[in-house]
Order: structure tokens, then sequence, then C-alpha cells
């Protein structure tokens, strides 16, 4: 019983504090009647003006007299304007919001209202459309406008607030001097995408950035750290890619070890980075994207190292061996870096290392071109006649010897084969032997040599001769010497036949004369 008192004399208690409570702010909400003024100047609607939002804020909490702000006596409870709002207020009457528009037009009244009827407007009533520079709010239209704004200070926007709902950001981007945060790429009520458009007003160099395809620089930076995404970001676009002898350069499996990310169009002149060392002297492409040429840096094989010469060379051969004599690749005879200029002579000698050194004392004979052209020799042609040049030797060949290289090595110049090669049988004969040679009596063409052979007397004089070449009768050779290469006839026959015909019957046994009549010592 104790317990159940005890409970009801606590539920009393509460209920007495709680009517209490209620008469209180009944008490405190109902307007007084306005003081110092004469009841035959207060009008019945007081009460009702009274209970406005505004009146309440300024008379029932702030003390304010209506005389203070009503000429009660001239003007009754008119409405006073808002000329009187800057005799207490001038701060905020300088920094107050004044609208956008002169349609739109604001005064302190706009938000603060004294009139019953009247309730104030929330922000978004008015900023949801746009009005002059001032866009329509989309972006945030549902947040506490007062978070971020103070309509009556300096500066009115706080930019420090954008952390309060959005703590998941990280804004180092705009860790600068003289930066504003968020506000530095965002406009308040802009979607965070209208961001994209404010980079360049920073980073005017490189202009846009526009390069094409990267419309965008957070397609490839992070936007609150703006860190690139590194390889990363290019693959997102550009996938795997081959790349030219990426196993073996490990810089080439880098993008942007040859593309400059805001000017990746540029990865032509690039290579000069690493390869300064390499003259590139090929075709009519400018020397600092001539590596492109020829090393494709994306082909599907990354392991051919460059493109076929014949890709652009297509009327010197089908193929890249099918030039000069077939099966030499084009790099035996040209440097793929320095492709004019070419020093003739010296390709020439990689192959033909002979050749060059027989001509090098050949006069005439000393340069490849004099015989095989001028134009590269990516097609063999038979050299030119040697009566072109040597008109002279032709005009007094020797029939028979019309076939210069029969005698003549094209390179040495200077005969090599002995004419014993062609004449066995005279070069076994009497004058075989003979110290100078062939040329003692023939040539096979002028201008130098004898052009005939000369008289047996030029060498054999007659008072010279031995035993029965002193002889009357004896002193024609052809008489016994049928030919200079052939030994003499002393037969029967040949003496006995013109000359000695009355000693046909001497010594008919004797087949040779000689044997008896001696010619030589």
């Amino acid at each position: 019983m104790k317990a159940l008192a005890r409970r009801m004399l606590w539920t009393l208690g509460l209920a007495i504090v709680v009517i209490a409570a209620g008469v209180a702010a009944a008490v405190a909400w109902w307007p007084r009647a306005p003081r110092g003024v004469p009841p035959d100047l207060v009008p019945a609607s007081w009460a009702t003006f009274r209970a406005s939002p505004g009146h309440r804020v300024h008379v029932d909490k702030g003390g304010v007299e209506c005389r203070d702000c009503h000429d009660v006596e001239r003007e009754g409870f008119k409405n006073p304007g808002t000329a009187m709002c800057r005799k207490c207020h001038a701060k905020e009457a300088t920094l107050g919001h004044h609208g956008g528009t002169a349609e739109l037009a604001t005064d302190c009244t706009t938000c603060h209202v004294f009139a019953p009827d009247r309730q104030p407007k929330a922000c978004i009533d008015c900023h949801r459309d746009t009005h002059g520079k001032s866009q329509g709010v989309t972006t945030h239209a549902t947040a506490d406008c007062m978070k971020c704004h103070r309509l009556h200070e300096s500066p009115a926007t706080l930019t420090t607030a954008c952390a309060e709902c959005h703590e998941e950001r990280a804004p180092a981007h705009a860790a600068h001097e003289g930066s504003h945060g968020c506000a530095d790429c965002h406009a308040s009520h802009a979607p965070a995408a209208a961001a994209d458009a404010t980079c360049s007003s920073c980073h005017a160099q490189p202009a846009g950035p526009h390069p094409a395809g990267h419309d965008k620089c957070s397609g490839c930076h992070q936007p609150h750290d703006f860190k690139a995404g590194g390889e990363s970001a290019c693959m997102r676009c550009h996938g795997e890619k081959t790349t030219f002898a990426a196993a073996q350069v490990p810089a080439h499996a880098v993008c942007t070890s040859c593309h400059t990310p805001h000017d990746p169009a540029s990865a032509a002149s690039s290579c000069v980075g690493c390869h300064a060392g390499v003259h590139v002297d090929h075709g009519e492409a400018p020397a600092a994207s001539a590596c492109v040429t020829c090393h494709a840096p994306h082909r599907d094989d990354p392991k051919q190292i460059a493109t076929s010469c014949t890709s652009c060379h297509g009327k010197v051969a089908a193929f890249d061996t099918g030039a000069h004599a077939g099966g030499i690749t084009c790099e035996r005879c040209h440097q793929p870096h320095e492709f004019s200029g070419l020093d003739r002579r010296a390709i020439c000698a990689r192959c033909h290392e002979r050749q060059v050194q027989l001509v090098s004392t050949n006069t005439g004979h000393a340069l490849c071109d004099s015989c095989h052209g001028a134009a590269p020799q990516h097609t063999l042609s038979k050299p030119p006649a040697c009566g072109g040049c040597h008109q002279k030797e032709l005009a007094t060949i020797t029939p028979g010897h019309e076939t210069c290289q029969r005698c003549h090595d094209p390179h040495a110049g200077e005969p090599t084969p002995a004419c014993a090669t062609c004449h066995a049988t005279e070069s076994s004969g009497p004058h075989g032997s003979i110290k100078g040679g062939c040329q003692d009596c023939h040539r096979a063409h002028g201008p130098a040599g004898l052009a005939s052979p000369p008289a047996c007397t030029t060498c054999h004089a007659q008072s010279n001769l031995p035993a029965l070449h002193a002889a009357s009768g004896h002193t024609n050779c052809a008489s016994c010497h049928a030919t200079p290469h052939a030994p003499p006839k002393a037969d029967r026959a040949t003496c006995t036949g013109g000359c000695h015909a009355d000693k046909r019957d001497h010594q008919p046994g004797a087949a040779a004369c000689t044997g008896c009549h001696v010619f030589r010592r």
C-alpha cells in the first residue's frame, strides 16, 4: 500500500509539472498588449500581427517596443518599410541578400515575415530556377542552405563546409597557396561532371588538353588527388598493346616512355630521347619522326625489327632479297640509318674485295661505275663492250682475238692467260722459249706492239748462221722453214722437190738430207 501511494504521489507531481510548463508556454506565446500606446490607437488585429515570426523575434525575444519601428501617432501601425531595419541591422543590410534580377529583387521582408498571412520562403523557392547569372539549384537542392551560406556574413559562402558531408573526399589537389578548396573546381550547385571543364582555367598549358580521345582530364587523373592513373589509365581505353621489342627493351613496355600524356601523337619524335646517337638519314620523313617509318611501334609481331624495305621500295624488288644478284639482303649494301651519301666503292668491296683490289691499279677501271653503271645496281646487266672505251684496240684487233676477256681479266687489265692457252702448238715450237715471248713477233691488237711479224733476219742475221745456212741458195728461210713455229724440213722430198732435183737418186736409202748435210755446227 505504501508503494502504491508513493507511485500515485509521483504521478500527480509529474502531471502538475507538465501542466505548469504548458501554462508557462502558453503565457509566453500569447502576445502581450502594446505597451505605452494609447488603447484607441491599437488596431483590433494587433494580436494576429504580433503572432507573426518577425514580431515574435523582435518583440517577445528582443524586447523591441512598437514605437521603435512604428510612428504610432502619425501613421499608426502602418508597415514602416525596410528602412527602419537599418537602424539596428546596418551590417546585415549591407551584406544582405538582394536578389539576382530586377524582377526578383529582395529586401528584408522577403525572408523575414512580419505579416500574419505569410510564411518565410525557403531558399529553394526562388533558386529552383535560373535567374540571370545564378543557375537553378539541382545539386544540393535538398540540403540545408545555411550549412554553407551565411547571408549576412562575409564571405557569404563557407567552402570549408564541404567536408562535413563529403568527408570521404581528400582534396589534395587543392593543397596549394590561394586555393579555395573544392570551389577551385566545383560550382556549388553544378553537377560534379561539370568540374572537368574548369581544368584549363589553371592548367592552360598544355592547352586544353584535348588530344584526340583525351577530352576529359579525369579520364586519366583522379580528380581529388590528381594523380595520373599510370599504365592502368592508358589500358582502360587502349587495352594491352603489342609493343616493338618490349621483351628486350623494358622502357618500350611503359606507355609514357614514348607518349607524352598531353601530347600523345608526338611519340614519333620521342625516339631521340633514348637513341640520340642514331643519325637517321632515310627517306623524306622529318628526322624527328623518321624512326617509326621503319620501326612500327605497335606491330602485330613484336619480333619483327623493321618494316620490309620493299614495302616502300617495291620498284626495286618484290622482296628484300630479290635485288642485285638475288639472296642478298638490302642491308648488305645500305646502312638503314644512313641511306644517302653512299661510298659505292666501299659497298662493292663488302662482297667483291678481290675485284676492287685489282682495279685499284688498273687505270680507267678504278671505279666500279665505269663498267657497271652509275645507278644503284639493283638489277644486274652485262657490262658494256670493251670497245666503247678501247676503240683503238678494237680497230686493230687480230682475227681470233675479238673476245677481250679471253686474254684480259676485266678488273686487272693486263693479259693474264699465256698465249699457249689457245696456241699450244705454236708455243711448243722453235720460238716457244724465246726470252721476249710471243710479243716479240706478234700482237693481239694495237696500237702497241708489232703490226706484223718481223723478218727472220731481224734476229737471225745471215752472216751469223752456221754451216749450210751460208751456202748459196739457202738464204731464203722459207725454203726450209715453212712456218716459224715448226722445225725445218730436211726430208728428201723437200730438198729434192724444188732445189736439188738432181739429187733425187742420191743415197736413196736416206730419208733426210741433214744426216750428212748439216745446218748446225
